[in-house]
């Protein structure tokens, strides 16, 4: 039987990537947390439960809370419960915020995080599950649009940059792709965005439209409040890259040393993401 089809394989096992390492316990506790209110979240906003009669007593005293507001209350807990757990990811050590499976987690749980105070924004204008529905449908409509702006626009911004750089005599098709490509895409969510707010503002303009999406008009503070929240969550997909980086302590692609006669020289070096398993 021909030898060649089997893998190789050592004597003995390799080193486990994940020996000896362990999320803390303040940071187990705050996922625990963030989770439970965004459950809660997506519960209130899906209409599962009403705040009719919710009362405190502490101290001797009784606070009645049925006339709260539940959108701010959940807004807040969420937003301070999001920047508790970050702190706690971002105070482990490197390897534990370099390990992949840590990494997996948090962008999980940022995610849920993310769509459950959109949510709670969404809900305040209409609680049921097709609101839900339709706010997937719309995150998944505005990723749609900015690829294909984005497609769109290349060809647009492709002759520009060819044609700078010949004016500039620094001719390299490569760089050209490259920065036709980033403008391209820069161009597209900006007009992504843009086409959200005025569609925010024809909804405040023309009340007849809203009957389009919801039973009765929106408030101008919650379309205002969600059309924000929307626009912020679409973006962070972007503007929370290099946050993540410094939070994963992701190592760079390059080096620097100053050689003898101080100029400053830059060496690649191979990525060196550790295993997952």
């Amino acid at each position: 039987m021909p030898t060649d089809n089997f893998p190789d394989v050592p004597e003995e096992d390799p080193s486990d990537p994940n020996e000896g390492r362990e999320l803390s316990g303040s940071y187990r506790s705050s996922r625990r947390n963030l989770m439970i209110i965004s459950a809660v979240g997506l519960a209130w906003a899906t209409a599962q439960f009403s705040v009719s009669n919710f009362q405190i007593k502490m101290l001797g005293a009784s606070m009645n809370l049925s006339n709260i507001s539940v959108p701010v209350l959940l807004g807040v807990a969420l937003l301070y419960l999001m920047v508790r757990w970050t702190m706690e990811f971002s105070m482990m050590e490197r390897d534990i915020r370099r390990w992949p499976l840590a990494q997996l987690d948090f962008r999980i749980v940022f995610t849920i995080s993310r769509f459950s105070l959109l949510a709670v924004t969404a809900g305040s204008m209409s609680r049921s599950l097709t609101t839900i529905i339709g706010l997937i449908a719309a995150l998944g409509a505005l990723a749609v649009a900015s690829v294909v702006l984005s497609i769109l626009l290349i060809f647009v911004t492709m002759p520009i940059r060819m044609w700078a750089r010949r004016r500039a005599h620094v001719d390299s098709a490569a760089n050209a792709a490259y920065e036709a490509m980033y403008w391209a895409g820069l161009f597209a969510v900006c007009l992504t965005v843009l086409s959200v707010i005025l569609f925010g503002i024809c909804i405040y303009h023309y009340p007849s439209l809203s009957g389009v999406f919801w039973s009765e008009p929106p408030s101008p503070v919650s379309l205002s409040i969600f059309i924000f929240t929307l626009v912020a969550v679409f973006l962070s997909h972007w503007l929370m890259n290099p946050v993540l980086s410094r939070i994963f302590a992701i190592r760079p692609g390059y080096q620097t040393k100053l050689d003898d006669d101080g100029n400053r020289v830059i060496t690649f070096v191979d990525d060196q993401k550790e295993p997952l398993l």
